[in-house]
């Protein structure tokens, strides 16, 4: 499976395992559980945090593309840049917290440097190609011309107006939810759908310009092969979590013999 980055994003992952029904109703704390399920270990009231990765599992290499916070029965997806799984093998929930709020804002500030200049460059472009073809009479020409200098104008307008106090909204904390299949006797479970919302910041589109938060929602499709049997170390820190045909979901563990697990429907907010 590949992952589609569309309004609805299907996280497809792939691994080794099964595992049983069998599970607690209550909270466990990522870093130290024998059994490791993402929705179970967000029902702690301490914050935990789990990484998405740009690799199918834990590397050397490995950089983080979504901090995935959570706490209470709920996730606060940060999208980062520019940070290596390595890089926060030694950091505390705190500080990894505070980094992703901190590369959230940056991110935001540099997109929308990047998107200004994009958009000045274009419409300078639309004033040569649109005096190129006034000075060759070139009637298609002019004509093309001009509706791609109408339409630059447009979207950059909307950018303008819409980043002019656009003041920077942190994302949101939303509830985490899972959909887990059965085998055939259904005891056990053999496949999940985690689901998790998020504010995503969408900096215009093909036909607008316009800055604006928009409400996302992320699937991480798994089934019995994706399930980590045993930890994976990088660098010295171990990790468990979902290996992915693209995207591994991980968190840190201290615990030598942790395992992968689906949740189970007798965790809130699982069905």
């Amino acid at each position: 499976m590949k992952l589609r980055l569309l309004r609805v994003m299907l996280v497809g992952l792939a691994g080794v395992s099964l595992v049983s029904l069998a599970g607690c109703g209550h909270s466990t704390t990522a870093s130290k559980a024998g059994k490791v399920a993402f929705v179970t270990t967000a029902q702690n009231a301490k914050r935990q945090v789990w990484y998405r990765l740009n690799t199918a599992a834990p590397k050397s290499n490995s950089q983080v593309k979504d901090v995935l916070v959570q706490q209470k029965r709920r996730v606060t997806d940060y999208q980062v840049t520019g940070v290596s799984l390595q890089s926060l093998n030694h950091q505390r929930v705190s500080q990894v917290i505070r980094l992703a709020k901190d590369n959230e804002r940056q991110t935001f500030n540099q997109t929308l440097a990047s998107k200004k200049a994009n958009y000045h460059g274009e419409l300078a472009t639309d004033k040569a190609n649109q005096k190129n073809s006034n000075q060759y009479t070139y009637k298609k020409g002019i004509a093309q011309a001009n509706s791609e200098a109408k339409q630059d104008q447009k979207r950059a307008d909307q950018f303008d107006q819409s980043t002019r106090q656009l003041p920077f909204a942190a994302t949101k904390a939303y509830p985490v939810t899972a959909k887990v299949s059965k085998n055939k006797s259904g005891r056990q479970v053999v496949g999940e759908i985690i689901q998790i919302k998020a504010q995503k910041w969408q900096y215009g589109t093909a036909a607008s310009g316009t800055v604006k938060q928009v409400q996302q929602q992320t699937q991480f499709k798994l089934n019995t092969q994706d399930l980590m049997t045993a930890p994976v170390t990088v660098s010295g820190t171990k990790y468990i979590g979902y290996y992915g045909t693209a995207n591994a979901l991980v968190t840190k563990t201290t615990n030598a013999k942790a395992q992968a697990n689906f949740d189970t429907p007798a965790i809130p907010n699982v069905n």
